[in-house]
């Protein structure tokens, strides 16, 4: 009995292992394979690194720690504001950059931060 209830228990953690091993990513996204050109990847990095100088260089989102991704010219936006203008100011900041083609917002408004 002790074996199957064993066995149960690591069969329903199973799905755990991809996301546990890099299979998976913490917001639910799939991470795989990356299929982007090195030109494309190099890029993307471009991207990110000046919209986070931007962050960086601005008296009101500098003081918060956002995350940039970009992939395929799409840029992502991680992290917690303390309001709901610094949040569209980060995307605003973002689309202003040369070579993006789209900000998805995933920052959180937490008020008092």
């Amino acid at each position: 009995m002790r074996i199957w209830l064993v066995a149960a228990c690591l069969l329903a953690l199973s799905g755990c292992t991809a996301m546990l091993l890099g299979g998976g990513n913490s917001d639910g996204t799939q991470l795989g394979r990356d299929t982007r050109s090195q030109a494309q990847v190099a890029t993307d990095g471009a991207v990110s690194a000046a919209v986070r100088n931007r962050f960086i260089g601005d008296a009101v989102l500098g003081r918060y720690n956002l995350r940039v991704e970009t992939v395929d010219n799409i840029v992502i936006l991680h992290g917690t504001v303390g309001s709901y203008d610094a949040r569209d100011r980060a995307v605003r900041l973002a689309r202003a950059v040369d070579g993006v083609q789209r900000v998805d917002s995933r920052i959180r408004v937490v008020q008092g931060t």
